[in-house]
């Protein structure tokens, strides 16, 4: 069977390898944002039980980590959702964790776990803060680690 010129045997190869590497791509988005989201509701589960339980009471550096884990999966959702609307740029993200971090805090605020607004007040937001950019920062060089690691298999 004769092919039109200009074709080779390795033009097949290379669509057909770039429509697998385009399903791969999107079940890896896929599996970013489900991953993402499943952390996201349980890490709200486990923040309402240990308010309900003043667990943070007895332990008021859980609060901490909560942040940078909630910093961690919602900058992994973020840019899962970015990417699908194809608004992954790093500014986009970043202003993403900044509003997403302030809307967190004014939550906590509302819902009343820092009903006095003193000192510790400014400390502890300071802190909240502080810790979902370092979650948020952590997720964005982990994913594009990985992301340079695909790069560079192919």
């Amino acid at each position: 069977m004769s092919r039109p010129a200009g074709s080779c045997a390795s033009d097949d190869f290379s669509a057909e390898g770039t429509k697998r590497t385009t399903l791969a791509k999107a079940m890896s988005d896929k599996k970013l944002f489900f991953t993402s989201l499943i952390m996201l509701v349980l890490l709200i589960t486990f923040d309402t039980i240990a308010k309900v339980s003043s667990f943070y009471y007895f332990y008021p550096n859980a609060d901490i980590v909560m942040h940078l884990l909630g910093g961690l999966s919602i900058t992994a959702l973020a840019i899962s959702l970015l990417k699908y609307m194809k608004l992954g740029t790093t500014s986009n993200i970043f202003v993403v964790i900044f509003f997403v971090s302030i809307l967190w805090e004014y939550i906590e605020f509302t819902i009343g776990k820092n009903v006095f607004i003193n000192r510790s007040f400014w400390i502890d937001t300071g802190i909240d803060l502080l810790m979902n950019a370092v979650g948020g920062i952590i997720a964005y060089i982990c994913f594009h680690k990985i992301q340079w690691k695909k790069n560079l298999q192919r």
